[in-house]
């Protein structure tokens, strides 16, 4: 079974994305080959990066950092559900990965995006940012528009939007196994 993690993108109050991470859960949720939780940022009370070395050495000298890469590290695959603000992520999603690193190492992840050109901007940066982790992202994601997939505040995906969700978690189940592997051999060769 993969562990997932589902990571909200953004910490801005009264946004959409709680509906669209809850809607990632409860599909996640009719899946047996998955287990799912909803890990947030902002439950680790991390402040603008206040880390002296860098995440990759994983030498970390606050609590909340360690609490953070420790949660991480349970988890074999993410969901990122980001909106797209200014053309890319959120700054506090980006604030919150520029703590870790490794804890992404040779996983894999998948992207939920929303906004008014359906965050495709923001996956795109996204993607970017993931790569540096040794983090595998998957093709499909879920592209969701303000103007079509909510009605009156509410979330509201429409089929087209939302039908790709299901081939991406197929590939996030795919990869997720294949990695496991990866990270066995390399923490033998650690070991070694």
């Amino acid at each position: 079974m993969l562990n997932i993690a589902i990571l909200p993108g953004t910490s801005r109050p009264q946004a959409l994305n709680p509906q669209i991470v809850a809607w990632v859960n409860d599909q996640l949720s009719a899946n047996d080959d998955v287990h799912a939780e909803v890990v947030d940022f902002g439950d680790f009370d991390l402040p603008l990066l206040d880390e002296v070395v860098p995440a990759g050495a994983k030498m970390y000298a606050n609590d909340h950092t360690k609490a953070w890469g420790a949660k991480l590290d349970e988890f074999d695959a993410f969901i990122f559900v980001t909106p797209e603000y200014n053309h890319s992520i959120s700054g506090s999603l980006k604030n919150a990965l520029d703590f870790v690193a490794t804890e992404f190492n040779h996983k894999v992840a998948g992207i939920v995006n929303y906004g008014a050109d359906k965050g495709v901007r923001a996956a795109e940066h996204l993607r970017h940012i993931l790569a540096n982790y040794k983090l595998a992202v998957v093709r499909d994601q879920a592209s969701f528009s303000i103007f079509t997939d909510v009605a009156d505040g509410t979330f509201a995906p429409t089929e087209v939007s939302a039908a790709p969700f299901a081939s991406m978690v197929d590939d996030l189940v795919s990869w997720g196994e294949a990695l496991k592997s990866v990270r066995e051999s390399a923490a033998e060769e650690q070991a070694a």
